[in-house]
């Protein structure tokens, strides 16, 4: 369960031209929502030092709202003017993430870990616009958004029950014209009272942004940039061997 913040710019930043959209606020896309998430890891050595990891979540969103203002797109997503009407949104957001762990420090009271992997991120935000007095159009813009992540992660056995868990993901990066940035930071308290299986309550907070001013981007077909920030907590069941 998140509170949520999205932005779009449509067009080059660089050169000072685009639109600037807020999501929830400009297009009335929900502030809050609900999602699954599902992750998963294997410790496959002798001593249970190393450790792969595997994990999906996203958020599909989408929302219709009367505006009053008008939109002009820069002329590398078509140009035109639209507005006032009725602005139908869609602004589809998930990640794949896939890691690698190695625990310096492993015993029955204490796991802290270094990793490294990748945060995949397809993302889509179609905006059409049905607008009285100007016109009509329609804004389809995708990217799938590769981003490499460093990893740190402090497990705490408070009882042979309890466990405090931290965990952060960190990363940016800037090729050409292409840039990415990444902070995931999750804190959670389990509990496990059977053999294989437990609950958690945990606090999770997430800030992505990304920008690419250069259609040549593979997996892009994408001006412009995004940002996504998301705040929730999460209820989950973990079964473990």
């Amino acid at each position: 369960f998140a509170s949520l913040k999205s932005s779009v710019r449509l067009g080059e930043s660089t050169v000072g031209l685009g639109v600037d959209l807020n999501a929830e606020d400009f297009l009335g896309l929900d502030s809050s929502g609900g999602s699954f998430r599902v992750e998963g890891g294997w410790r496959f050595s002798k001593n249970k030092r190393h450790k792969v990891e595997l994990g999906w979540f996203g958020f599909h969103r989408s929302g219709t709202k009367a505006i009053d203002q008008t939109i002009t797109l820069p002329p590398e997503l078509g140009g035109g003017t639209f507005g006032p009407g009725s602005y139908n949104t869609t602004f589809d957001f998930d990640i794949l993430k896939a890691k690698y762990e190695y625990s310096f420090i492993l015993d029955e009271r204490l796991d802290f870990n270094l990793g490294a992997g990748l945060f995949i991120m397809p993302f889509s935000f179609a905006l059409l616009v049905e607008a009285g007095g100007i016109g009509t159009g329609e804004v389809d813009e995708s990217i799938t958004a590769p981003l490499p992540v460093v990893s740190l992660g402090f497990d705490v056995a408070l009882t042979p029950k309890w466990f405090f868990r931290q965990q952060l993901d960190l990363f940016y990066l800037e090729i050409s014209n292409y840039k990415g940035g990444i902070a995931d930071i999750q804190i959670a308290l389990e509990y496990l009272p059977w053999k294989h299986f437990g609950f958690g309550l945990a606090i999770d907070s997430l800030s992505i942004k990304v920008e690419a001013n250069d259609s040549d981007v593979p997996g892009a077909d994408f001006r412009g940039n995004i940002g996504f920030d998301t705040v929730g907590i999460q209820l989950y069941l973990k079964a473990f061997f």
